[in-house]
């Protein structure tokens, strides 16, 4: 995630401009990033998403109250948009994300080193794993991408997404054996 020092945060909430190029070059490589891991979009479509997300933000920068932590309070606010730009396109489809399914019982959700292991041992092209990627509901493609390429821990990916740490434990093990079952098969 982000490390914003307090004096930049300040400045963002007073609309400085300096302050916020600042933020502007430390983030937006990693918002591309995630679109591009995400979603079969258009690098032009990346960048708009991208620029709404700015204007917003900046617009947004004095109502940061402080409760939260800045960079989770800056991630709800980049997903949002990405939400809202999905929502206003009519020419992609657009899914709700699949309930949970939390009458599984935490044991039979865990995924054991063996099915990690399995993963591992298989060359796997980029278009395959991508395609499998793809194939995940949002949920586990979000949680993957914060566990395995931003390497956050569980307890940050509660922060962000707002559920237990047991919840993203619980989900990030299903969403390990569902894209094993989508990579062997």
């Amino acid at each position: 995630m982000f490390n914003f020092d307090q004096t930049l945060i300040e400045k963002l909430k007073k609309q400085d401009h300096g302050a916020f190029n600042t933020f502007y070059l430390e983030t937006v490589d990693q918002f591309f990033r995630y679109l591009q891991a995400h979603y079969y979009i258009s690098e032009e479509d990346c960048n708009d998403i991208i620029a709404d997300f700015y204007v917003k933000r900046r617009n947004a920068a004095p109502k940061y109250d402080g409760r939260s932590k800045f960079s989770y309070y800056v991630w709800i606010v980049f997903k949002n948009i990405v939400k809202d730009y999905f929502k206003k396109r009519t020419d992609l489809p657009f899914t709700q994300i699949q309930p949970d399914n939390d009458k599984e019982s935490f044991e039979e959700t865990l995924s054991d080193d063996e099915d990690i292991q399995d993963i591992l041992e298989v060359d796997f092209t980029y278009e395959h794993i991508l395609q499998a990627m793809q194939s995940l509901t949002e949920t586990d493609k979000e949680i993957i991408f914060l566990r395995f390429i931003e390497e956050k821990s569980t307890i940050e990916i509660a922060d962000i997404c707002g559920v237990p740490d047991t919840t993203i434990r619980k989900r990030l093990s299903r969403a390990i054996k569902n894209l094993k079952t989508l990579l062997i098969s």
